[in-house]
This record gives structure tokens, C-alpha cells and sequence, in this order.
């Protein structure tokens, strides 16, 4: 009767593919870290800008004189009636500077307006929270005729049309803190997000730390 000899791995192969393994791993391990902060983060841009779209309508549709739309650390959302809204601008005096440059009056007392949503969450910490957001505070408020002038805003130059558009960056917190989340610091995982006047909003990635890209 013969014997079957049955063949396995050594202790010292097993070793070596073990070691193989790891090697892979420690390479790939900040790439898939990269890429989940990527997808974190563009969730949060694109989610954005489909809100603005979203607040944008109901002012289009005449629900609402005006929607503002503060993006800090919360998002706040105000609105105004279309006559608390007609009243507002009536009453102002011709020389007011809000209604000299069409602005929104942000700080204006009697405007009537009242809090009714806190939806996307945008807190400089937390554990719970992935993204920062930049500038600290953004300031949005539509009208049917489109968005009001403020001037407290980032702004630049929107590459196809050359208009002045308003601009925020959104950035992960894994690789940035929130003074270092800026459209000009050319960070990993960061995506913008812009509104021109009649409220288009476009989202762009920054690619290889040098340039936008608009994505769909």
C-alpha cells in the first residue's frame, strides 16, 4: 500500500504571502481612504446645490417674496411673504443702501421674516460631521427676478459666462481643518459649488490640486 504524500505551505511561505498582503494593503490603504473622503464630499456638494435648486422653485412658483438662504455652520433658511417682501423695499427710503443697490437686507429690522427649516448640516466640529465649508457664513437670498446683491460673500468669475458669481468650497475634514478649507488652498477631496444672479448653480471638483472641473 503506498503512502499519499499530501503538499503544503511551509511556515516561512505562508509567512512570505502573509507579509505580500500586508504590503498591498499598506499601499492601497491611503487611496481608499482618499476615496471614500472624495465621495463623501461631493455627496455634500452636489445635495447643496439640489437644495438651492429646491429653495429656488418656491420662490420661482410665488410662494415666497424672498428665500434667504444662510449657509454657516448650520443652514438656515428664512422666508418672506411676497407682500412682507413688496413692503420691505417700499418702505425703505430711496438713498437706503439696500434698496439703492437692490441688496438683501440681512440685518434690516421689521422684515417679518420667520425661520422655518434647518436641514443641511455644515458644523466646523463634531464627530459625526465629514466637511467643512468656506467662507463661515454665505449669504443667498432669491427673489423671483433672481438673487439679491451681499456684499459679505465670496465671489469670482464664472470660466464660460465671465460673470461674478457667488462661491463656497466644501472640504473633508480628514484632510483639512476649517481655516484651511479655501477655494485657494488647493487641498485633496475639495469640490465648489457656485450661484450666478438668476440662481444657476454649478458644481466643481478641484482636480490634482490645480484645476476645476465642472461635474454633472
Amino acid at each position: 500500500m503506498q503512502t499519499k504524500i499530501i503538499k503544503a505551505f511551509t511556515l516561512i511561505e505562508l509567512l512570505v504571502v502573509i507579509l505580500i498582503l500586508g504590503i498591498f494593503a499598506v499601499i492601497a490603504y491611503p487611496n481608499v481612504i482618499k476615496w471614500i473622503n472624495d465621495r463623501e464630499v461631493k455627496a455634500e456638494a452636489i445635495k447643496t446645490a439640489g437644495y438651492l435648486n429646491e429653495m429656488q422653485s418656491t420662490v420661482k412658483s410665488g410662494k415666497y417674496g424672498m428665500v434667504q438662504v444662510t449657509l454657516q455652520t448650520d443652514v438656515y433658511v428664512y422666508t418672506m411673504s411676497n407682500e412682507n417682501f413688496r413692503n420691505t423695499y417700499k418702505n425703505l427710503s430711496t438713498n437706503n443702501t439696500y434698496k439703492r443697490n437692490n441688496s438683501c437686507a440681512y440685518r434690516q429690522s421689521g422684515t417679518s421674516r420667520k425661520t422655518n427649516m434647518e436641514t443641511i448640516k455644515f458644523p466646523t466640529s463634531g464627530s459625526d460631521y465629514v466637511v467643512h465649508i468656506s467662507p463661515s457664513r454665505t449669504v443667498l437670498c432669491m427673489t423671483s427676478d433672481g438673487l439679491l446683491n451681499y456684499g459679505g460673500n465670496q465671489t469670482e468669475r464664472d470660466p464660460e459666462t465671465r460673470l461674478i458669481v457667488n462661491v463656497f468650497t466644501i472640504c473633508s475634514k480628514g484632510n483639512t481643518t476649517q481655516s484651511s478649507c479655501s477655494y485657494r488652498a488647493r487641498q485633496d477631496n475639495m469640490y465648489k459649488v457656485t450661484v450666478d444672479k438668476n440662481i444657476n448653480t454649478k458644481v466643481y471638483k478641484l482636480k490634482n490640486k490645480s484645476t476645476w472641473i465642472k461635474i454633472d
